[in-house]
């Protein structure tokens, strides 16, 4: 046996063929008969050759077939967060219908942001972060193709997601229509106004847009502002939302209540079932994103629905797009109130 570690070339002089034959092998096995591939491989196997490296094919081809996902917090939010949840489920498949792998960056918990620097992807999907973000810079500093997700929008960078003023507001009418006139809103974060000239987390953009487009809904049609109390909560987590409602619901009950997110919203219907409140006959409940645990919810969660599993979709089709050299085209994304079982009625309406 050849002495170091072993290399395609001397799988090739062992096996008795070409260095180009042991390559096909392992790269492209239509070129060689079955025989032929299978007795390289066992003789790769027996030196001890794990294949070309992929870093090295990656230079050569100039495709890693891999996309990066940056993501705003340390990498268990990935896993920890539904809303995340569904959008990584959907941009997983779309890049898995074709071949095409994910890579997740975190950006906190991560020195100098080397993990982004160093990344062998194709590209990049942005989640939820800011243009000042250093991270950020790090990305649009290595010329791949990029896309956003989230808000707020990045210069220069192609971005999907929803108007989340807009959307919010579906929330205050839906509520509004249904005759109620007190009104709380449950968020995370700092729980101000969208300000987007502020560097904050841009999922913090998205949660503050998401209260002034409620709020500015409710002026309109005649809601003192100043009567909307506001409860936030440090993360967005259900434990956050029960307690942050539960201190709503102590100090001033309002008859309606939006979460910025489902999850919040789940937490204020724990808040309630606690405090023995019956929602929806006295007090309703309107969540956000319409993941998988408001339909099951006790009672199913009233949801402004935003399909992030299709974002996630699209989003793999963008950033492939991009890869390809293919014309970028992101239709608009709908939300709607989807009608569930946490809202009513205020009592006497």
């Amino acid at each position: 046996m050849t002495p170091g570690r072993p290399t395609l070339e001397t799988v090739a002089q062992a096996a008795g063929v070409s260095a180009m034959t042991v390559s096909n092998a392992y790269n492209r096995p239509d070129q060689l008969s079955e025989e032929t591939r299978v007795r390289v491989l066992a003789v790769a196997k027996e030196l001890g050759y794990a294949g070309p490296d992929p870093a090295g094919r990656s230079l050569r081809t100039r495709r890693a077939n891999t996309i990066g996902v940056l993501l705003t917090e340390q990498l268990p939010y990935a896993f920890a967060d539904p809303g995340m949840v569904s959008f990584l489920h959907g941009l997983a498949t779309g890049l898995a219908d074709v071949g095409q792998a994910l890579l997740l960056v975190p950006t906190e918990g991560n020195a100098e942001h080397a993990h982004v620097r160093n990344a062998l992807v194709d590209g990049f999907v942005l989640t939820s972060l800011v243009a000042g973000h250093p991270a950020v810079a790090d990305v649009l500093g290595r010329r791949l193709p990029v896309v956003s997700w989230g808000h707020p929008k990045i210069p220069g960078v192609p971005r999907i997601g929803v108007d989340n003023a807009r959307a919010a507001a579906k929330a205050a009418r839906h509520l509004l229509e249904l005759g109620h006139t007190s009104f709380g809103v449950v968020t995370f974060g700092d729980g101000q106004a969208v300000d987007e000239q502020t560097l904050v987390p841009g999922v913090q953009l998205a949660m503050r847009a998401r209260v002034s487009g409620f709020v500015r809904a409710l002026h309109a049609n005649g809601i003192d502002p100043a009567s909307v109390a506001i409860a936030a909560g440090g993360r967005n987590s259900r434990a956050a939302g029960r307690e942050a409602a539960a201190r709503m619901l102590t100090d001033r009950r309002p008859t309606a209540i939006f979460g910025v997110t489902d999850v919040l919203a789940l937490g204020v219907l724990d808040a309630a079932a606690s405090r023995g409140i019956d929602v929806p006959r006295q007090l309703s409940v309107v969540g956000f994103d319409d993941v998988a645990a408001a339909a099951a919810s006790v009672p199913p969660l009233t949801t402004v629905a935003q399909s992030l599993f299709d974002q996630g979709r699209l989003a793999a089709s963008v950033v492939l797009d991009q890869v390809a050299g293919r014309p970028v085209r992101i239709p608009p994304i709908r939300t709607e109130v989807v009608v569930r079982g946490s809202t009513a009625p205020p009592r006497g309406a």
